[in-house]
C-alpha cells in the first residue's frame, strides 16, 4: 500500500512540474509561483478523493495540455501570443505546426499520465467526502483562475484567467477597430480655409519606401527625379516618419494619434476628414487586401465612397505595376462634376526593389541594388508625371509623402529600424495655380501629416491645426526632434546610425563561389523558412539569380547567427552558395518577441542562373562552426 502511494504521488509531483511548465510559468519564473505549485500539488491530493473530482482533473487539465507547446516557447498566454493562433494566415498556422512538433509529445505524455492517475487513484477512493470535495473546488478555481480578495490578488496571472481576459482584450481591439473606424462623430468641420478654392481634384499619392535622399530633387547627384526637379510646386525637405515600417508609419500618419496616451483615434483619420467635408471619395491601392496590417488600410479604403484593389490577397499575392492604377485614375476624374479626393496607394520601390522595376526603362545601369532602388525613384518621377498630364485639364491638387526609407546597399536593401535614414521620406505639393518650383527646409514629424491633409482639403477641424499648410509653410512651427513610433515613441535623435547614399551606381556583384556537398548537410526540423523570391536580381545582369527570404530556428523563433545561404538540391548533387544575413523587423514584429532578440531573420544570396533549373529545387540554411550544413524546412511549399 505504501508503494502504491508513493507511485501515485510521484505522478502528482510530474504532473505539477509539467504543468508550470506547460503553462508557461517557469517562462517568466516568480517565487511566488511556488504557492502555485503547491496549489496544483494539493489539487491532485484532494482531486484524488472522490471520482468526479477525478474525471474533473482528467477532462480539464487533458485540454489544459493542448497549450503546452505554445506555452514552453511563449509563456503565459496574452494577447499578443492569442491572436496570431486565431489566424488562419497559411504561413502562420505551417510555421506553428512545425515549431510545437516534438513539443506536443509532452502534452501527450501528460495526457497519459492522468489517465493513470485516473486509473491508479480510483481504486484509493473511500466513499464521497463533501468536505474534501468543497476544498478541492476552492483549490482548482484558485490555481486556474486565481483569486483578489480586498485589492490582495494571489495568482493573478492564473491560466484561465490570463486566457479569458486575453481573449476579451482581442475581441475589444478588434471591435474597436471595426466601431471606431467608422466613428467620425468626433469630427466637427469649422469651415473652409478658403472659400476661394475652385479645385476640382485633389489627389494623395502615398509612397512606398522611398528614402528622399535618393532623389535629386532633395539633392542626390545622379538625375532620379528630372520632372520633379523643375515641377511647380512646393517640396519639403524634413519630414520624419512616424516609424520605420508601412504599419507603425501609415497608422500613426492617416489616423489621429495621442502619442502621450498611445492610443489611436481610428474614426479620425483622411477619408473620413474628405467624407465629411463634402467630397466624393475614391481610394485606388497596389497593396493588398489582407495580411499583415493590411486589413487596416483595406477597413480604411471602404470608407471612401469608391474603393479598387489591384490585388485581392496580400501586398505579395500578385504582382502588380502602380502604372495600372493610372487608367482608374483616369476615369474617376471624370466620372461626374463632384469635387473628389484621390488616393493612391503605391508599391513604389518595396523590396526587393529590382522587382519594382518591371518594364520601365531607367536612364542608368542597373547591376545592383543601388542601381534599382534609384531606378524605382526614377520610375516614381514618371509615374507623378503621368499622374499631372491625365489632370492637366483639371484644376488639381497633388499631396505626395512616403511611408518610410529603407538601408540602401550595391547588393541589398532592406528595413533597419536603427537607420536615421529609414526615416527621411519626402513630402510635397503639386498645384496647377502654382507657377514656381518651392524648396523649403523644415522639420515636421509624420504625426503631423493629418493637419498638413487637412488645409490641402482646404478644411478647418476640431481635430487637426490649421498652422500645417503648404502655402504656408515657411510658417509651419519647426519641430527639431519629431517623435517615431518602433515598440514606443522615442525621439528621432536617439537613432545614431547614419548611411550616405550610394551615388557610384557603376560596379558589378562579384558572386561567390557555389560549393558542391558531400556528406557534410542535412535536412533539419530546428530551423524553418520562408523563400519569398527567386527572381533575376538586375534588370541589366540578367544571368545573376537573387533568392530572397528568411529563417528563424524552430524552437523560439530566433534569428540564426551562423553563416547563412541558399542550397540547390537535386538527385544527383547539393550545393550550397554563401549569402547574406538582412534585418527584417516585420519579421520580428511578427514572431511578437522582445527588444533583446535581433532582426537579422533575413536572407539574400546570389547566383548564376545556369544553377536555377527549378526554383522548387532551392533552399535556404546556414552552415555551423563545424562545416556541417543545415537546410532548413520550408513554410512556403
Amino acid at each position: 500500500m505504501l508503494k502504491k502511494h508513493f507511485v501515485l504521488y510521484t505522478l502528482y509531483f510530474i504532473s505539477t512540474i509539467i504543468i508550470l511548465y506547460g503553462l508557461g510559468y517557469t517562462k517568466d519564473w516568480d517565487n511566488k509561483n511556488i504557492i502555485v505549485a503547491f496549489m496544483f500539488f494539493f489539487g491532485y491530493l484532494f482531486g484524488a478523493r472522490s471520482k468526479y473530482t477525478l474525471i474533473i482533473l482528467l477532462i480539464s487539465f487533458s485540454i489544459l495540455s493542448i497549450y503546452f507547446p505554445t506555452g514552453i516557447i511563449y509563456g503565459k498566454p496574452t494577447a499578443a501570443i492569442l491572436e496570431p493562433l486565431l489566424q488562419t494566415n497559411k504561413l502562420e498556422i505551417i510555421g506553428y505546426l512545425l515549431a510545437i512538433r516534438y513539443k506536443i509529445l509532452l502534452s501527450i505524455l501528460f495526457i497519459l499520465i492522468q489517465i493513470l492517475i485516473y486509473k491508479c487513484a480510483k481504486y484509493h477512493i473511500k466513499g464521497n467526502n463533501y468536505i474534501v470535495n468543497i476544498i478541492f473546488v476552492i483549490i482548482y478555481i484558485i490555481s486556474l483562475f486565481g483569486i483578489s480578495i480586498k485589492n490582495y490578488q494571489f495568482n493573478d496571472d492564473a491560466f484561465l484567467k490570463n486566457s479569458i481576459s486575453s481573449l476579451k482584450t482581442i475581441h475589444a481591439h478588434k471591435k474597436e477597430f471595426q466601431e471606431s473606424i467608422q466613428d467620425d462623430s468626433d469630427i466637427k468641420i469649422k469651415s473652409k480655409i478658403d472659400y476661394n478654392d475652385d479645385t476640382e481634384i485633389r489627389i494623395v499619392v502615398i509612397g512606398e519606401s522611398v528614402r528622399k535622399d535618393y532623389m535629386s530633387v532633395y539633392g542626390y547627384p545622379n538625375t532620379t527625379t528630372p520632372f520633379l526637379n523643375n515641377a511647380k510646386g512646393i517640396f519639403i525637405d524634413g519630414l520624419v516618419s512616424a516609424g520605420p515600417s508601412t504599419n507603425t508609419s501609415l497608422n500613426r500618419a492617416l489616423f489621429k494619434v495621442s502619442p502621450d496616451e498611445n492610443n489611436i483615434q481610428w474614426g479620425v483619420n483622411f477619408v473620413s476628414l474628405a467624407n465629411k467635408s463634402g467630397y466624393e471619395t475614391y481610394w485606388i491601392s497596389n497593396q493588398g487586401t489582407e495580411g499583415w496590417g493590411d486589413d487596416v488600410f483595406y477597413g480604411l479604403s471602404k470608407l471612401a465612397t469608391h474603393s479598387n484593389f489591384l490585388k485581392q490577397g496580400g501586398f505579395t499575392s500578385e504582382d502588380h505595376d502602380d502604372d495600372e492604377m493610372l487608367p482608374i485614375l483616369s476615369r474617376v476624374i471624370n466620372v461626374n462634376s463632384k469635387n473628389k479626393v484621390i488616393f493612391l496607394h503605391m508599391m513604389g520601390s518595396h523590396e526587393p526593389v529590382c522587382s519594382r522595376i518591371g518594364t520601365y526603362k531607367p536612364n542608368f545601369s542597373t547591376n545592383n541594388e543601388a542601381g534599382c532602388y534609384a531606378a524605382t525613384i526614377e520610375k516614381l518621377d514618371t509615374f507623378i508625371k503621368k499622374i499631372t498630364e491625365i489632370v492637366r485639364n483639371k484644376r488639381y491638387k497633388l499631396m505626395y509623402f512616403s511611408d518610410h526609407g529603407l538601408s540602401v546597399a550595391k547588393n541589398r536593401s532592406y528595413h533597419d529600424v536603427e537607420l536615421y535614414e529609414e526615416y527621411q521620406v519626402p513630402l510635397f505639393y503639386l498645384d496647377s495655380n502654382i507657377d514656381k518650383h518651392i524648396y523649403i527646409k523644415k522639420s515636421l514629424s509624420g504625426l503631423n501629416l493629418i493637419d498638413i491633409y487637412s488645409t490641402f482639403i482646404n478644411i478647418k477641424s476640431n481635430v487637426t491645426n490649421e498652422k500645417y499648410n503648404f502655402n504656408l509653410a515657411n510658417k509651419i512651427p519647426e519641430n527639431s526632434d519629431p517623435l517615431i513610433y518602433w515598440e514606443k515613441y522615442k525621439h528621432i535623435s536617439s537613432i545614431q546610425k547614419k548611411q550616405k547614399p550610394i551615388t557610384n551606381l557603376q560596379s558589378k556583384l562579384e558572386l561567390k563561389n557555389v560549393i558542391k556537398l558531400k556528406d557534410n548537410y542535412s535536412f533539419s526540423n530546428k530551423c524553418i523558412s520562408y523563400i519569398e523570391n527567386i527572381n533575376i536580381a538586375f534588370p541589366s545582369v540578367p544571368h545573376i539569380y537573387k533568392i530572397h527570404g528568411w529563417m528563424a530556428t524552430a524552437d523560439h523563433k530566433e534569428p540564426i547567427s551562423e553563416t547563412v545561404g541558399s542550397f540547390i538540391v537535386n538527385d544527383k548533387k547539393v550545393l550550397f552558395v554563401e549569402g547574406e544575413h538582412e534585418l527584417r523587423p516585420d519579421v520580428h514584429m511578427y514572431f511578437n518577441l522582445g527588444a533583446n532578440i535581433g532582426n537579422d531573420y533575413g536572407l539574400v544570396a546570389f547566383l548564376d542562373r545556369k544553377f536555377v533549373k527549378k526554383k522548387n529545387s532551392i533552399y535556404i540554411g546556414y552552415k555551423d562552426d563545424s562545416d556541417h550544413y543545415y537546410i532548413c524546412q520550408k513554410l512556403n511549399q
